[in-house]
């Protein structure tokens, strides 16, 4: 059984003052209940239960690593953190190499417990450093109605040196902040989507001044890209990368500064070509393992599943989106 640390939470204080004032004589007419707004929810989870949550979901991670059987993260595993691991799972089993498959300790440092009364609820979790050179990873945990388990929807590794934003405690929860929420900087549909775009041209983005400077993720593509262009020069060939957003491909929840942390699923199709008579094969070990026997031409097509982790201040904040961390899983490669 994976032991599991109570959460670290600043505490958020949410004081409600209200008055009645009745008639001397009459008794009160009834009064409508008003709807409780979102920072009068109760979590919809204790610390216990989210802790309960992680270890089963990591009971069934670590049944599918020793197998190398993605079918046993069925029940536990859900949408982009099932494309990733069954394609790192698909790759250890065909190599043989289980440093393939990343690290996603249960162990937590921080929980995230969600108010959210309707379907689906999103949680969120930070895990301790899965060894000493690791990076935490932020989880995203989702039930999808009453009867469902909560399963790991997606995962990404915080950068070196970040400063994760503040959250209610545990025992008072944190709303979901919904796609087009306009109280923020960026709704987050729009800053997955705007981020995207500053993936695919850069500088020539109409919305780098949101995410100015730069962050260990375009450092990387931009390493590997000036690399594979000059491979692949010799040849007279190029690399393109492409990456595109959808709106039902993200999630987010409330910080205590009235901003937002977000996940948002990406995908990147990296293509590759060279001329006529050339010959091009896949470098990395997981998508040599997706070409496997397929005889190789002078295109090559590579798809991969991309989550983004963001911070997005409230509107009327200084300072733009903040990147925290990513992942980046190839999932299929093919001659184009």
């Amino acid at each position: 059984m994976t032991r599991l640390r109570p959460g670290r939470l600043r505490a958020a204080a949410i004081g409600i003052a209200g008055a009645l004032l009745f008639g001397a004589c009459a008794p009160p007419l009834p009064q409508a209940e008003p709807d409780p707004t979102p920072s009068e929810l109760p979590p919809v989870l204790s610390e216990s239960q989210e802790s309960a949550v992680l270890t089963a979901v990591g009971e069934a991670i670590s049944a599918a690593d020793k197998a190398r059987d993605p079918k046993l993260l069925r029940g536990r595993v859900m949408g982009p953190a099932l494309a990733m691991r069954t394609s790192q799972l698909n790759a250890a089993a065909r190599l043989k190499n289980d440093k393939l498959i990343a690290q996603l300790p249960v162990d937590v440092d921080q929980q995230v417990v969600p108010t959210t009364q309707a379907w689906p609820r999103t949680s969120y979790a930070v895990s301790v450093r899965p060894d000493d050179v690791g990076l935490p990873r932020l989880m995203a945990l989702e039930q999808a109605g009453a009867r469902d388990e909560y399963k790991l929807w997606a995962w990404a590794r915080l950068f070196p040196g970040i400063t994760m934003p503040n959250f209610a405690d545990s025992t008072i929860g944190s709303p979901a902040v919904a796609g087009d929420d306009d109280s923020l900087l960026v709704t987050p549909v729009d800053a997955v989507a705007q981020y995207a775009d500053v993936l695919n041209v850069g500088k020539s983005s109409a919305f780098v001044a949101t995410f100015p400077g730069t962050d260990p993720y375009r450092d990387l593509l931009a390493s590997l890209n000036a690399a594979q262009n000059s491979r692949l020069a010799t040849a007279a060939g190029k690399q393109t990368m492409t990456f595109t957003s959808s709106p039902e491909q993200v999630r987010a929840v409330r910080t205590s500064d009235g901003g937002a942390l977000v996940m948002g699923a990406l995908t990147a199709i990296r293509t590759q070509t060279a001329e006529a008579g050339a010959k091009i094969m896949p470098e990395a070990p997981t998508e040599v393992a997706l070409f496997g026997a397929t005889t190789p031409a002078n295109s090559l097509k590579t798809t991969f599943q991309v989550v983004v982790a963001l911070y997005i201040p409230p509107a009327d904040a200084k300072g733009p989106v903040q990147v925290l961390g990513n992942e980046q899983v190839a999932t299929a490669v093919a001659v184009k």
